[in-house]
């Protein structure tokens, strides 16, 4: 609903429709019911700008995330703000960018290395926004990390953090994980439940750990930055008003840009909604209703099967996972998270990196796991979103029983000559153990490296 339908469910029309007749110098007087309206918008502005300011944050969460999976420290540590402080685990308290940037690079070197896998999920975003230009949000971690051929790990967590707006831009204030569950692949957590880390003796914390706790099996709760949203007290916390405007053609222009605020905030939406879709239909082999939500001259290019091009070409490269429709015994459970998007100003297209997570295998048969980061285009036409370019960068193809750290090199499938694609893939790139950067849409939403 736009603000301008929505502001007409509070106001009756009649009450509007009367006051835009009202004599120019009346206009710059406002009488008490312009007035309350008047209020009515500025609070509704305020509104806006937290759904506005909550999608920067989860895409600023997000996009951590996205770099830390590829070793950018630096990029990772120019999120945080000047005076901000990282705490993982029992590893203690770093405060300051200049020690979260050492604290990151003690992790190895700069950049995607070869032969490391380094996941880190973000998910699960609960994010309150507070008048005063701060917010908390909890996020899960789920994370996949292997050295090739000598270690490979399963480790969840969750994150409380805090976030700051310095300048109109928001940072991390506060990243705290607090690690939950960390097992051996090959073991499980139903065998082996590793300890929490400890302070590092070759760069000491800052400070040590702010909470005791201890790892699986053992039960510990995060504490909770919020309480329970229905029976708790304080729902939720609500932005300040805005700066009330002043007369009806002031009210009139605020009105015409939350309208359009609004809708980038719908088209955002919009947008994971399709990318959702996305993911069930591909899972079922559902290819007639997965081509059907790509635009009429839509792309898709997977694992460097090169490019395939219209609603025919898509359905053609469908054809290359299986046949129509699901098939007994056959599991993919094909799952699309952590997205970043970022809607044009004039709401006609739109850019989004995500992650993939495949489970795939038949019954009786072998297992395997998919990984992969997307960077996909969409475009609105007669005002519905369709995907116009579907990219997927596979991160790695592994068995269940060989997990990453035995998974020799291996390059991406590659192009079909039975189904052959349109065009030729447009990036080439490897996939773990060797290293690649999955090209980013987005400059650092900090620093604007």
């Amino acid at each position: 609903m736009s603000i301008f339908r929505y502001f007409q469910t509070l106001v009756p029309a009649a009450v509007i429709w009367a006051l835009s007749f009202l004599p120019a110098q009346a206009q710059q007087q406002l009488s008490e019911t312009a007035q309350k309206l008047a209020a009515e918008v500025a609070f509704l502005a305020a509104e806006v700008q937290a759904l506005e300011d909550e999608n920067e944050i989860e895409n600023l969460q997000r996009i951590f995330g996205f770099y830390i999976d590829k070793n950018m420290w630096t990029q990772a540590a120019d999120l945080f703000a000047g005076q901000g402080s990282v705490e993982i685990g029992g590893g203690g308290v770093y405060v300051g960018k200049e020690r979260i940037l050492a604290y990151f690079q003690s992790m190895g070197a700069e950049g995607p290395q070869a032969g490391i896998l380094n996941d880190h999920m973000q998910l699960q975003p609960v994010i309150d926004v507070f008048a005063d230009g701060t917010a908390k949000g909890r996020w899960r971690h789920f994370s996949q990390e292997a050295v090739y051929q000598e270690s490979q790990h399963w480790g969840t967590g969750i994150y409380e953090n805090d976030y700051i707006r310095e300048d109109g831009v928001w940072k991390i204030q506060t990243l705290h994980l607090y690690s939950t569950m960390r097992t051996s692949y090959e073991a499980g957590w139903g065998e082996v439940a590793l300890p929490r880390s400890v302070p590092s003796t070759q760069l000491p914390p800052d400070l040590p750990p702010s909470v005791a706790y201890e790892n699986y099996p053992a039960v510990f709760v995060v504490p909770f930055h919020y309480q329970n949203p229905v029976t708790g007290s304080q729902v939720r916390a609500m932005a300040s008003a805005m700066a009330i405007p002043d007369s009806l053609a002031a009210l009139d222009a605020t009105l015409d840009k939350l309208d359009k605020r609004v809708a980038l905030l719908e088209d955002a939406d919009a947008v994971e909604y399709v990318h959702t879709v996305y993911g069930y239909y591909l899972a079922r082999n559902q290819w007639d209703e997965l081509t059907g939500i790509f635009a009429e001259d839509g792309t898709i290019e997977i694992a460097m099967r090169g490019i395939y091009q219209g609603k025919a070409g898509i359905r053609r490269n469908l054809d290359l996972y299986g046949v129509q429709g699901e098939l007994p015994g056959i599991l993919h459970n094909h799952m699309q998270y952590q997205p970043v998007i970022h809607v044009a100003a004039d709401g006609q297209s739109a850019l989004m990196r995500s992650r993939a997570f495949s489970m795939m295998g038949g019954y009786e048969g072998t297992g395997r796991w998919m990984g992969g980061v997307y960077e996909n285009l969409f475009i609105k036409r007669d005002g519905i979103w369709q995907i116009a370019k579907d990219q997927v960068f596979n991160t790695y193809f592994i068995e269940y029983e060989r997990g990453w750290k035995d998974q020799g090199p291996r390059p991406p499938p590659g192009i079909n000559p039975d189904n052959p694609p349109d065009l030729p893939p447009s990036v080439n790139f490897d996939m773990y153990p060797l290293p690649f950067l999955p090209p980013y849409h987005y400059r650092n939403p900090v620093s604007g490296r």
